[in-house]
């Protein structure tokens, strides 16, 4: 459970909910509710009452400052019927962390070290300690809504208390990237081995020009979940087909990466429509410095002929988003840096056409080994959508030139 208005109001997102998903699957606990309220005493405490009610487990992160809005310990108390107490220990480890930052600490601070009688604190990772709580056979933990300090203390404390209690297990799952297949086209493919599947389940997550099949195990043991999953990501993959990304990587770059590390290889782009995000995507990937050389982002036509080399005479005719221009691109990118593979995007993202080209139209190219290769993609959704799926089919099409130079 989130606490905070700023989550409501949109101000940050709540990667901590992802995060914990994760961290609990992997010791086989399962999730089954996400909730997030903002900082109103009333409104949080029947939200945690309702979560206790229907859970063996809750975990709220957030509302353990030092603020007047931060009353995550006073919701707690409230459900539990607890008072709040000061633990003085927790408050010395406080006043040590201000006293080693060198820090005059305001007297508000002391208001962390308060927990609702019958609490375990958890030390504190920031000057925010946490803490657990059980009533009626249920858990309350309370963690910090700072990400580093939340993440710390659920590996230390809260991950080795609920593995123990919940008797091991593991919940494994296992994706398969899919590119130039919709989700509706790459279910039709595997609809049988859907239907019929149990554990591990079958599950599609589509956006930015991709689609993930995603398979999940529950066993006793990591390594038997993963057996499980075994034949049926076989299954899978034949059936797909070179649709599917070979092996299990976390992203298109990383896959690609793994291509040119194997090689000893480079791999550089020519930027207009995705203004560096081609770039962005690579260097994510880890080891990035092994393979990526560069990008150049020429944005404006005049910067893809000074810049990227593309002909003049190109850029006139048949127009700066075109199959020749993203060639000419992937070319230049390769040239520029000495790279053995060049990729680049071009297109439009709107609001308005732009040479004679619609919205949504995208050209991405790649040159490997005097190869040169382009294809035209269909964008859609907003700008952000249309460079992400510019940035997908970039990446990949190098990628398959790479396996058919």
């Amino acid at each position: 459970m989130g606490v905070g208005t700023e989550l409501l109001l949109g101000q940050i997102a709540n990667t901590n909910a992802q995060y914990l998903s994760s961290a609990l699957a992997d010791i086989g606990v399962s999730v089954f509710w996400h909730s997030v309220v903002g900082d109103n005493l009333e409104r949080m405490t029947s939200v945690i009452k309702q979560a206790r009610d229907r859970n063996d487990v809750v975990i709220i992160t957030g509302g353990l400052g030092p603020t007047p809005d931060d009353i995550t310990r006073e919701a707690v108390a409230a459900v539990v019927e607890a008072p709040l107490e000061r633990d003085e220990h927790l408050a010395d480890a406080i006043r040590d962390i201000f006293h080693r930052l060198h820090r005059a600490m305001p007297e508000a601070n002391l208001k962390q070290a308060d927990l609702p009688h019958g609490a375990t604190p958890i030390e504190p990772e920031g000057t925010a300690p946490g803490f657990i709580i059980e009533a009626d056979g249920k858990l309350l933990i309370a963690l910090p809504g700072v990400p580093w300090e939340m993440k710390a203390m659920l590996g230390k404390t809260v991950i080795p208390l609920l593995s123990e209690r919940a008797g091991g297990g593991a919940l494994v799952s296992s994706e398969i990237y899919v590119v130039g297949l919709g989700e509706s086209a790459t279910h039709e493919k595997i609809a049988d081995l859907v239907a019929a599947q149990t554990n591990p389940s079958i599950a599609f997550l589509a956006g930015r020009g991709q689609v993930r099949v995603r398979l999940t195990a529950r066993a006793s043991t990591r390594e038997e979940a993963e057996a499980l999953i075994a034949p049926v990501e076989a299954d899978v993959r034949a059936l797909l087909g070179d649709w599917a990304v070979p092996g299990a990587v976390d992203s298109l770059a990383e896959a690609l990466g793994a291509i040119l590390v194997e090689r000893g290889e480079t791999v550089a782009a020519a930027e207009s429509l995705t203004g560096g995000l081609i770039a962005a995507e690579l260097t994510r990937a880890e080891g990035a410095s092994r393979f990526f050389a560069g990008s150049l982002v020429t944005y404006s036509t005049e910067a893809k002929h000074r810049v990227a080399g593309v002909a003049r005479s190109l850029l006139e005719e048949p127009g700066p988003v075109s199959e020749d221009v993203a060639r000419a691109l992937a070319e230049g990118a390769a040239r520029s840096f000495d790279a053995d593979l060049g990729i680049s995007a071009t297109g439009v993202a709107g609001p308005a056409e732009q040479g004679g080209q619609p919205v949504g139209a995208i050209f991405v190219g790649a040159c490997y080994r005097g190869k040169v290769e382009a294809r035209r993609i269909r964008g859609y959704g907003d700008r952000s959508h249309t460079k992400a799926i510019a940035v997908t089919y970039a990446i990949d099409l190098g990628r398959r030139l790479l396996l058919h130079p």
